[in-house]
């Protein structure tokens, strides 16, 4: 089966601070994957040179077709979406144009139906749509964030910290729209998450990232069964 996403030898930083050295790992169809590391290990880094967010050196594949070298408007054509951290909504906007913008390269017929189907994933969202999204809760405001981003039709979702500053129940709603939406539309995410036990808890398998480099894999379970990784990223 083709990978959703199969990266080889990723090499990414920020002018001559080199970030990521020679990064290699794959997501399959379906999937959910974490990436787990410390603050400054190259988490972020990595989502953003995947969408086309930084330059890249290395082979990005997505479903098979080589996107490392297009801009990040046409990778988001071709399925990757990404929610950034800090959610990015377009706080002057109310929420359907916010979701109108996440759709802007499809063809127009097809946006009411995807805004329904979203607005039924996260029905507070239907009941905002006229509202301006600056105006809303932080969790209202991820929901905006992931539901504008599907709004593409994305082969693969990337996450940067989505339980980023909301309260404990709005962070467990999210996750469970997250695995539930997973299940309903096979949509393949790589997920960069602080909460580690919540983020494995709906994982498929993980990558950990220490100092832009990929030092453990194993699936989710195992991950949550290796003292190590306990000690270091479950509080355990």
């Amino acid at each position: 089966m083709t990978a959703a996403l199969a990266v080889t030898g990723l090499t990414a930083g920020y002018g001559s601070l080199i970030v990521l050295r020679d990064l290699t790992f794959h997501v399959e169809p379906g999937e959910i994957v974490v990436i787990l590391g410390a603050n400054g290990a190259g988490k972020t880094t990595t989502l953003r040179a995947l969408s086309g967010e930084i330059p890249a050196e290395g082979t990005i594949e997505l479903a098979d077709r080589q996107v490392g070298g297009l801009r990040a408007d046409q990778r988001a054509r071709l399925g990757i979406g990404h929610v950034p951290e800090g959610r990015g909504t377009f706080v002057d906007l109310t929420v359907e144009e916010n979701l109108r913008l996440g759709a802007y390269h499809r063809p127009a017929r097809e946006v009411p139906g995807a805004m329904e189907r979203w607005f039924e994933v996260f029905p507070q969202l239907a009941e905002r749509r006229g509202q301006l999204a600056g105006s809303m809760s932080g969790g209202e405001q991820q929901m905006l964030a992931v539901a504008r981003a599907l709004m593409g039709a994305p082969k693969l979702l990337l996450l940067d910290e989505p339980s980023m500053g909301l309260a404990p129940m709005l962070v467990a709603e999210l996750f469970r729209s997250l695995a539930e939406m997973n299940r309903q539309t096979g949509t393949a995410m790589l997920l960069v998450e602080q909460n580690a036990e919540l983020a494995l808890s709906i994982a498929d398998r993980a990558y950990v990232l220490e100092h832009g480099r990929i030092v453990s894999t194993g699936t989710a379970e195992e991950l949550r069964g290796d003292d190590s990784i306990r000690r270091a990223y479950l509080g355990v």
